[in-house]
């Protein structure tokens, strides 16, 4: 698969005020983040709050701009170019070939502006399209994200969560963009509307050949949508396979821990969990030495104490995972009841 995206080395820290007699406390967001996405792929990034996934799509799109490392974007015509390596002005033709869709419709939606104002300022902003040529494309755009035309010279509140979602998306989509990040957008919304944005999002991706990054914490929703996962911990990469391979046998345990979490929907099935995940969540601010799951991993040695493990493939095949033994441990699979045999159901 031809890449589209090539993040490497990756690293965000923020530096926090402790107050007047207080040293600064440096948060360590994202660690070496590397991974690659393709043509027409649909990559998730899934984690628990505060594993970095929302920064790493930030500094993607360089609306947080990263410590180190580096971002590099190959289009289909011309040769790449490193995002962050430019300046904002260098940096605003590409906005138009990437683009964000948010969690939260209505905080992102200025609650001032109409809805053919909302959708028509990415193209006024980038001198797309003017006169009729702009009226047709956000009402084209609006009709393809499932809106009336009576809609436009609505205000944001007069809309549902799933119907400012579908605004929200219009945005994103009316420059045409190539990638599209989608960081929580069904999160917010009802499981009913949840259901009918992801079938939009999956026409939407076939009607404008879009490749999507997928940044969410519903791993229910992860298997529905994606074709590779990459699981964060503590802003580090700690497992990339195809979803398939994921649900079915995980390479880390802390993949293990976030399958377990999964809802069963069969009453005959409920207790049967696995052990539960011990431990405290690190402060991002420490320093800790190893691997960083090494204060909740039930397989924890000396050694994962002290080394910190590489992300590598596993036995040669498509999955990576970052863990001193993701060859020989026995993880079980979602709702599976025995070691490397379960399937998502």
């Amino acid at each position: 698969m031809t890449a589209l995206l090539e993040v490497e080395n990756l690293s965000k820290v923020f530096t926090l005020r402790a107050g007047p007699f207080g040293d600064p406390i440096t948060l360590a967001a994202l660690s070496d983040v590397s991974i690659t996405v393709g043509q027409g792929e649909t990559l998730a990034i899934v984690g628990e709050s505060g594993c970095g996934k929302t920064t790493l799509g930030r500094c993607i799109v360089r609306a947080v701009d990263p410590s180190g490392g580096r971002v590099t974007y190959h289009p289909q015509e011309g040769s790449a170019v490193e995002l962050s390596g430019l300046s904002k002005r260098q940096l605003k033709p590409w906005r138009r070939d990437i683009r964000m869709i948010f969690q939260d419709p209505m905080s992102s939606l200025n609650p001032y502006m109409r809805v053919f104002d909302l959708v028509a300022e990415p193209l006024r902003i980038h001198k797309a399209a003017r006169g009729a040529e702009l009226e047709h494309r956000v009402v084209s755009t609006l009709e393809k994200v499932g809106l009336p035309r009576d809609a436009l010279q609505r205000f944001p509140h007069a809309f549902s969560g799933g119907q400012r979602q579908r605004i929200g998306i219009a945005r994103a989509l009316v420059l045409e963009p190539k990638l599209v990040i989608a960081d929580e957008a069904v999160s917010a919304l009802d499981v009913s509307i949840q259901a009918q944005i992801l079938n939009l999002l999956e026409d939407l991706k076939a009607d404008f050949g879009l490749t999507y990054i997928f940044i969410s914490h519903d791993l229910g929703v992860v298997n529905y949508l994606a074709d590779r996962v990459v699981v964060m911990y503590l802003g580090h990469v700690v497992e990339s396979a195809p979803t398939e391979a994921l649900f079915e046998r995980p390479r880390h345990p802390y993949t293990e821990v976030l399958l377990d979490a999964l809802p069963i929907a069969d009453p005959t099935r409920r207790g049967k969990r696995h052990d539960t995940v011990k431990g405290e969540i690190p402060f991002l601010g420490d320093r800790l030495e190893g691997c960083p799951f090494h204060t909740r991993c039930k397989f924890a040695e000396d050694r994962c104490r002290k080394d910190k493990p590489a992300l590598r493939p596993i036995n040669g095949g498509p999955s990576e995972a970052a863990c001193h033994f993701a060859e020989t441990i026995e993880l079980k699979g979602a709702f599976s009841d025995s070691p490397a045999t379960g399937t998502y159901a």
